[in-house]
């Protein structure tokens, strides 16, 4: 299920985030990379299992424009600091594992839902949370490749590919942390 919701464009939101976090990434960075999509999917973990469990009280609303405003912070990243190459920043794997805790809370709801009044949660929330693992790492390895091609046969219009991408991801942060109000 995880898997399936990143990978239809019910997950566009999540698929728009990873794009704008791995924007200056390669495939000469795929450890790197893929480091950080596990730091992503450990801290949604947590906050997933916090939410379902009802640890903490959630309030979807919030979750929802925070959501967006960590699409249009991952956008603005490249644009405020030129990245020419931010993959060995731990900066970036930081700002990562606190956005994961983010975009935990907001599969929280949809868990639920699915899982319904079932008492045993424990196995469909790890099932749910490695393919969403599985879904993201093949989001970023197919994100890499384009990057990836662009560099090697395009270099001149990479800094040009990050610039519109960027403005893209901002437009689309801002315009879903406008319609979440």
């Amino acid at each position: 299920m995880g898997f399936q919701h990143l990978l239809d464009f019910n997950g566009y939101d999540h698929m728009l985030f990873l794009w704008m976090s791995f924007l200056a990434f390669r495939y000469t960075n795929y450890k790197r990379a893929f480091l950080n999509v596990s730091l992503f999917t450990l801290a949604h973990s947590l906050t997933l299992a916090i939410s379902v469990f009802k640890w903490v009280p959630i309030t979807s609303d919030w979750i929802e424009r925070l959501i967006a405003l960590s699409i249009a912070i991952s956008a603005v990243i490249p644009l405020i600091l030129k990245i020419q190459n931010t993959t060995n920043n731990l900066f970036a794997g930081v700002l990562i594992f606190i956005f994961g805790l983010i975009h935990g809370m907001g599969f929280s709801g949809l868990l639920l839902s699915l899982l319904g009044h079932s008492e045993n949660i424990v196995a469909p929330l790890l099932f749910f949370n490695l393919g969403l693992e599985l879904g993201q790492l093949l989001f970023v390895s197919a994100l890499l490749s384009i990057q990836t091609v662009l560099h090697k046969y395009l270099p001149e219009k990479q800094n040009f590919y990050r610039m519109v991408s960027s403005i893209i991801g901002l437009s689309a942060g801002i315009y879903l942390f406008l319609t979440r109000i």
